[in-house]
């Protein structure tokens, strides 16, 4: 065997050797049971009271679709449109008031 193709082979091996005792060693092996609900339900996000609630899925109407896709003229010549010689200037206030935030916001909980 050249001496090329042996040396690489013990590389390989030893770099997949390293690479299992890392992965052992670190403990990064895959869960038995991950759970995929949250470990604390809570959060701390506010729900606007004016936003209905999400339809659900067989609550959502079907709409059709057309048969095809209708065919649009474009014109042959796109008009130009003269410009203003000035912009009119915006003034922006000297200060911003200040919004006052809320001290606390309650927690939602989801069942």
């Amino acid at each position: 065997m050249p001496m090329a193709q042996r040396r690489t082979r013990d590389v390989a091996a030893r770099v997949a050797l390293m690479v299992g005792v890392l992965t052992v060693g670190v403990g990064c092996t895959a869960a038995a049971h991950p759970s995929a609900t949250p470990e604390n339900p809570m959060t701390t996000l506010p729900v606007p009271a004016d936003i209905p609630p999400f339809p659900l899925p067989d609550a959502i109407p079907v709409v059709p679709l057309p048969d095809a896709v209708p065919r649009v003229d474009m014109p042959g010549e796109v008009p130009r449109v003269e410009m203003p010689s000035t912009v009119p200037r915006v003034d922006l206030p000297a200060e911003i008031p200040a919004v006052q935030l809320p001290a606390e916001i309650p927690p939602i909980v989801f069942p």
